[in-house]
């Protein structure tokens, strides 16, 4: 992804998914609370992973968030649904790094950028796994320059 002073837009996000926001979601001043931001890029990976087949139940190998960032643009103002952005800038053998947008619906610049990484592990020892096959397949098709 661009460094942060420079552009970023929907073009930059191979895969974008709506996002209903909800009344307990705005703060005082009628804006996103920031907490949330974090539960939209949460939403936006966890959903796109569900849309893969991953079962956070029953799977031997899962996704442990290891890191995260927000980097705040401006502040999403009272609107019904927003956009989130999703692409992967790497691809290791056992990590992933989200790179992730909200937008307002319809917006080309994004009011959020940020990032998650997710570190695949055993679920029974916590020791790092290789990503799964058929998600590596998936993600790769999400793959965005660094």
């Amino acid at each position: 992804m661009p460094p942060e002073s420079q552009s970023v837009s929907r073009e930059n996000y191979p895969l974008l998914k709506t996002i209903v926001t909800r009344w307990s979601d705005y703060d005082m001043l009628q804006h996103i609370n920031n907490v949330q931001y974090y539960r939209y890029f949460e939403y936006v990976i966890l959903d796109n992973l569900a849309d893969l087949g991953t079962d956070w139940i029953a799977d031997p190998i899962i996704p442990f968030v290891v890191e995260s960032n927000c980097h705040f643009r401006k502040p999403i103002p009272r609107m019904r649904t927003l956009e989130g952005g999703l692409g992967i800038s790497n691809l290791g053998s056992s990590s992933v790094r989200y790179e992730i947008a909200l937008f307002e619906a319809g917006a080309a610049e994004p009011s959020a950028t940020g990032y998650f990484v997710h570190v695949y592990i055993d679920r029974a020892t916590e020791t790092p796994q290789p990503v799964p096959q058929n998600i590596r397949e998936a993600l790769e098709r999400l793959r965005v320059l660094d």
